[in-house]
């Protein structure tokens, strides 16, 4: 059954290390992190249908409405078809070009990382996968990485379909980078995995930096608010807790947000974040 929480003595995670999730919906989401006082992940240009056209009025007028937030800022690059560990190279041209635009737009709105997905696939099941994947990663990401030290904006990358965090550590291990470290979407573990969160979290070890987080009914990603769902988001958040690690977490509730801030016990700050 859904849980909730119904009154804290202090929020479940410090104001300080919330974000909001802006997707579609933008001006809405921009407008609650400002009502509550936290940051955002601006989401919206990750999409094919904002990709394909001029977005630079948009991005302007985001620009402005982020620079008024107090809370951190970020910026979710494209993830549709983005097989950047593809053997193909017009494949991984394709992805460098998205990805690298990606950049652009998050110094745009003022952004401290950029955020891309895996891609890892566990329903391609042939021997040689896993190695392919790997070492083609390890082909693409060399120049994202040096980009990300120039401009100080390190990569995350976040969990979608796999079914084991260890493939993205291998990858991380490998780059051994500031600039390249690891998001648990907690939402995508639960869903697609039989692991329990705790290996997850101990799987990613030092290479976590950032957190997704939404509840579901365990089979679908619903992204129900927070308490709304059947996950176990209390113990998640004590385990988290408990890696000692400066972790942002980022609610990926949209509709749903305003109750996920009550759950962790988050009022709103005042006029204009005050």
């Amino acid at each position: 059954m859904p849980k909730t929480i119904v009154s804290l003595s202090k929020p479940l995670i410090p104001r300080k290390r919330v974000m909001v999730a802006v997707a579609l919906e933008h001006a809405y989401e921009l407008r609650l992190a400002r009502d509550y006082g936290v940051g955002v992940e601006v989401q919206t240009f990750g999409f094919p249908q904002y990709l394909a056209k001029d977005t630079s009025k948009l991005l302007q007028q985001m620009s402005a409405k982020t620079a008024e937030l107090k809370g951190p800022i970020g910026l979710h690059g494209p993830f549709i078809d983005t097989i950047h560990h593809s053997p193909d190279p017009e494949i991984r041209e394709v992805c460098r070009i998205r990805y690298l635009r990606a950049f652009d737009m998050a110094e745009a709105i003022g952004a401290q990382y950029v955020l891309f997905h895996s891609q890892f696939n566990p329903v391609i099941r042939v021997p040689v996968y896993k190695k392919s994947y790997h070492d083609e990663s390890l082909r693409f990401w060399p120049e994202l990485v040096e980009e990300a030290e120039l401009r100080r904006m390190p990569i995350y990358i976040e969990n979608m379909f796999e079914d084991d965090p260890v493939p993205a550590r291998k990858v991380a291990d490998a780059i051994d980078s500031p600039y390249f470290k690891l998001c648990l979407d907690v939402a995508h573990a639960a869903i697609h995995s039989s692991l329990d969160i705790k290996e997850w979290i101990d799987t990613c070890g030092e290479h976590l930096r950032h957190v997704h987080v939404n509840d579901c009914m365990g089979k679908m990603d619903d992204h129900l608010g927070l308490g709304q769902g059947v996950l176990d988001l209390p113990r998640a958040f004590a385990l988290l807790k408990k890696t000692g690690l400066q972790l942002n977490y980022v609610l990926e509730t949209h509709k749903n947000t305003i109750a996920s801030m009550r759950y962790l016990g988050i009022d709103k700050a005042g006029p204009r974040g005050a």
